[in-house]
Parts: C-alpha cells; structure tokens; sequence
C-alpha cells in the first residue's frame, strides 16, 4: 500500500511539475518575457536528422548566448517522425523542437501534434517563409534551411561562356560532349529527380497541377516524351549511383557537368573531398530549389526554451552561418549569401519542386523507363 501511495504522489509531482513548466501562454506574452522565461528552461532536445556533429558545434553559439543547453539526439527523419507520433499523447514529449520536411507537416497539423502558429509569436515572423515544396503550414512551421538544385560543372572541361542555359542548348550539349553529363539514379539522391522534374516541364508543359495537392494521372499522359528523349540519349548520358557518385566522378574527371544540390557540392568541398574547381549554377530554363522547416510539438515542456530556439536558428545572423559554413540559401531576406555558390540573380531561375505525389510517379516513371 505505501509503495502504491508513493507511485501515486511522486506521479502527480511529475504532473503537477510538468503543468507548471507549461503554465504561461506564450502568445499572451512579450518578447522579453519569452526570453526570460526560456533562460529559466535552461535545456532544450532539438531533432535534426543530419548534419548532427556540425550541428552541435554551431548550436553552441546558441548556449553561450542565453545559457540554454541544446542536445541533439542520434537519430534519423523516419526515427523522429515515430517518436513524434508516440509521445503525442503523453502532457510532455521528449521533443522540444524538430526539424521537418514540409510535406510531412499536413498529417501532424491534422493531429494537433505541432505547436502553433509559432508565427503569432516570432518577432520576425513576417519575413519567414511558412510554405515550402507546395506545402502551407500556416504559420505552424517556418523555413530554416534552403537547399538549391542546379548543375555543378568543372571549368576546366567546360567552356563557362557555353553553359547551356536552355533545354534545346542542353540536348546539343550532351549530343556533342557524349558521356560527359552525368545524371543520378533518382531513388538514391534528389538530384537526379530533379532534373527529370525540370526535362518533363521543359518537354510537356509546366502544369500548376504538379505544385499542388492531390493526383491526376491524367497529367501525366505526356511524360513519355520525356522518356523517350532519355532513350535518344542513353548512349550518351552517364547514369551515376547517387549525388555522390555524381561528384566524385566529377571530381575524378569522368564526367564534366552533373545536376547537384548547391549545399551538398559546398559542404564536400568545405570537407576537402571534392576539388574547390568544381563550380555550379543554376540553369536558366530553370532546376527546383526546397528545403526544411522547423517546429516545436504541441507538448513540450519548454515552449519559451524552443520558441527562442526557433527565432535564434531563423535569425537572418545565423542563416548567413548556414550560409558560410553549410551552403544553404538563407531564409532571412536580411542574411548576407556573399558565400553562396551562386549569385543572387542567378536563384531567379530557382523553381519549385512538384508535390510528393507527382514526384514519386516522374521517379518511378524514370525508373521503369530508362533504368531498366
């Protein structure tokens, strides 16, 4: 009887301490007092599915300026999402703030599984971005982290000046320069997927229906032009592995001109595996440009420790840190992306990626059609 009174005290203790770190309601509150209150939360968990050593470096700047730890769990995207979902139904997850992909946030909106809108409260809410890849969260996410598809291309095997800026210059390129482009199996890296989502809107139409929500095979008649176009040259395009694989060939002199992710080529180089030589830009007839977002779950304990967080990390100072150190496209209009790999003028031809429906079907289009 007494280890059941106890059981039962010590559960509403942890009740009772758990109401009381959420008892504040952080849009009745001014910024300071959100401040405050977080440096009172001193310790915060922040899932982020790569990236996590540098991550953690970087996140130490975020502790010696207000005193909070942040722990950055080992962990995977799939592995988060589950975690997630479990504790949904516990007064208080282990998740303080996560790390997303846009197209995962309508299920877990739907659930009451985020906290929101964040942007009632962020200081410098109208200036983020709350859609990315098709998707409005309506304030209950933000973008953090921009990423950039275009072509990496070696200078000194490619003429800059003949940079193939159109699709038709692309064609005659690969025609004249055989084996020299290089695209990647799109089932193991976003690269190669978006440069097939690019062929079939450069071949077949640019339909809005890609950037939207719901699926119309009907729209999809006309991809086997593009298919097609891929079998005219499968005697001339080389079909790597991975994003990887498509540099290092690169970089071992294999081929010349490859689509890449922006922050993947920069993020390589900055690790010294591929050669600085190495280039990129952003076609002009255009390649899809995302990224990720960040939220905070509905039952975190430390909604003012996560909530600083969230501005801290969407700071137009440290998006120019991401920016240095990562590649990625600021999302801060205010952030300085001097150290992009690309120009300011040259992300006018950054586009958007289709939805994941679409998506999926242009993959497993390209991999029925041209892989096997």
């Amino acid at each position: 009887m007494m280890k059941k009174t106890l059981t039962a005290i010590a559960a509403t203790v942890a009740l009772g301490l758990s109401a009381q770190a959420s008892a504040y309601d952080l849009k009745d509150m001014q910024w300071e007092q959100v401040v405050e209150q977080a440096k009172k939360e001193k310790a915060i968990n922040v899932y982020v599915w790569y990236f996590q050593p540098r991550f953690r470096t970087i996140f130490k700047e975020f502790e010696d300026k207000y005193g909070i730890k942040v722990r950055v769990p080992n962990s995977n995207e799939k592995g988060n999402i589950n975690k997630l979902i479990a504790e949904g139904k516990r007064s208080a997850g282990k998740i303080d703030v996560m790390a997303i992909d846009a197209a995962r946030m309508p299920s877990l909106m739907q659930n009451n599984l985020v906290y929101g809108p964040i942007t009632d409260v962020l200081p410098d809410a109208n200036k983020l971005k709350t859609k990315l890849n098709g998707v409005e969260t309506d304030g209950y996410a933000v973008s953090f982290w921009g990423n950039q598809t275009g072509f990496a291309y070696d200078p000194s095997r490619v003429n800059e000046a003949e940079l193939p800026q159109s699709f038709d210059a692309l064609d005659k390129w690969i025609t004249a320069n055989p084996y020299a482009f290089g695209v990647n199996d799109p089932n193991k890296g976003g690269a190669g997927n978006a440069f097939i989502q690019r062929s079939i809107t450069n071949m077949t139409g640019d339909n809005p229906a890609y950037y939207e929500s719901g699926f119309d095979a009907n729209n999809t008649t006309q991809w086997s032009d593009v298919w097609t176009w891929f079998d005219k040259h499968s005697d001339e395009i080389t079909i790597t592995s991975s994003n990887a694989d498509s540099l290092t060939r690169m970089n071992d002199g294999e081929i010349s001109l490859t689509p890449a992710w922006e922050d993947h080529l920069k993020g390589l180089q900055a690790q010294g595996a591929i050669t600085p030589r190495i280039k990129f830009y952003i076609p002009e007839f255009g390649m899809p440009g995302g990224g990720n977002m960040i939220m905070m779950p509905a039952n975190t304990s430390k909604k003012a420790a996560s909530m600083l967080f969230i501005n801290w990390i969407t700071s137009a100072e440290v998006q120019t840190r991401f920016n240095e150190v990562f590649g990625s496209a600021p999302q801060h209009p205010d952030a300085d992306d001097s150290k992009a790999l690309v120009s300011q003028e040259q992300r006018q031809f950054s586009t958007q990626f289709f939805t994941s429906d679409y998506a999926t079907k242009a993959k497993k289009g390209f991999t029925e059609n041209v892989l096997m």
